[in-house]
């Protein structure tokens, strides 16, 4: 199929009449995860826990056979069936074992290995007859196109590129930061708010070239600075990582211990950069809350536990994109600062 342009995409998922496959590259991460949100929500809410696969690829349970199994199976409710194949990089552009000093310079030819090309077959079987009742749709940053897989999978699906705003030539670096202004002032503007020009360009910079950085620094620069009609550039030096800072995994629950809900916000941005898993995440702030919170605060501990659950619920039931609801959670868990007593790391 050819590419499909994000006009026409959406058009199809307003009118519910979804190909059979896609495909969301790009580096745009941020707007793959909205457009994956749209798709799923063209299912019907009450058969979406029936109807709906949410696979990681290269984890446990989202295998190739695993893949095509899902697409076959038939929806319980509904009439149609919807899988969804996040970081399909890692079908589409695997790393390959032992070759890690040579992978920019041969990812190119297709000697991955007859194992992994067998391993890809019961993928490689559906794409080419896929169910007409399940839409496949594959989410990655990035693909090899000389690949035998991704091959076979750019003939039958519809591919919808989302670029991001990096410079690759050195001159093109004050456009892609007029691009990336121009973009940040639209977005507000349809949020009735406003930035400072200083502030804006600062944010882009501070993106380098990163679109999904520049969407996840402006949600929560928005969610820190409610209530105030214009951005200033203290909110992006507050929120917005500058790309150089080092992650400590302990980061987030000593700034919610803390009870600064910008750092905390900071540091959810990292660990997901990072490739952090989501539930990793939820289960280490679990942890605070039982071991640290129920000294230093007792009194919240009740209502962050009900966080903790409803927010795992909806990891575990794709009831919003992951960070939205990892960004809402710290928020909630962020109050007054919380007494160390000796175990702040």
């Amino acid at each position: 199929m050819a590419a499909l342009d994000l006009d026409a995409l959406r058009t199809q998922i307003k009118a519910g009449r979804l190909q059979p496959i896609y495909v969301l590259v790009g580096e745009d991460v941020k707007l793959a995860g909205r457009l994956v949100d749209a798709l799923e929500a063209t299912i019907d809410e009450g058969d979406r826990a029936f109807a709906v696969d949410r696979l990681y690829a290269g984890e446990e349970g989202a295998e190739p056979v695993n893949i095509a199994a899902s697409c076959r199976s038939l929806p319980m409710l509904g009439d149609r069936r919807l899988v969804i194949v996040l970081r399909a990089e890692r079908l589409l552009k695997p790393k390959r074992a032992g070759r890690a000093a040579e992978e920019d310079a041969d990812e190119g030819s297709d000697e991955d290995g007859e194992a992994a090309a067998s391993d890809m077959s019961p993928l490689e079987d559906y794409v080419a007859a896929p169910a007409d009742f399940a839409t496949l749709v594959f989410v990655a940053t990035e693909m090899d196109r000389t690949r035998r897989f991704t091959k076979r999978l750019l003939e039958r699906a519809a591919v919808v590129v989302l670029d991001g705003i990096r410079a690759d030539r050195p001159g093109d670096a004050r456009q892609a930061l007029a691009a990336g202004v121009q973009w940040i002032r639209e977005e507000l503007q349809r949020e009735g708010r406003a930035i400072e020009p200083r502030a804006a360009q600062l944010l882009v910079e501070r993106a380098g070239g990163d679109i999904s950085k520049l969407r996840g620094d402006l949600e929560r620069l928005l969610l820190f600075a409610a209530g105030a009609a214009s951005i200033s550039v203290p909110d992006v030096e507050e929120v917005a990582a500058d790309g150089t800072t080092v992650v400590d995994d302990w980061g987030l629950t000593n700034a919610i211990a803390a009870g600064e809900p910008a750092v905390a916000l900071r540091e959810v941005a990292l660990r997901f950069d990072r490739g952090d898993s989501p539930h990793a995440m939820v289960g280490q702030l679990r942890w605070w809350v039982s071991n640290r919170l129920v000294d230093g605060a007792p009194d919240r501990v009740k209502s962050a536990l009900d966080a903790l659950l409803r927010t795992d619920l909806a990891l575990k039931s794709s009831g919003g994109e992951p960070r939205v609801l990892l960004e809402r959670l710290v928020v909630e868990l962020t109050g007054r600062p919380v007494a160390s007593r000796g175990w702040r790391r």
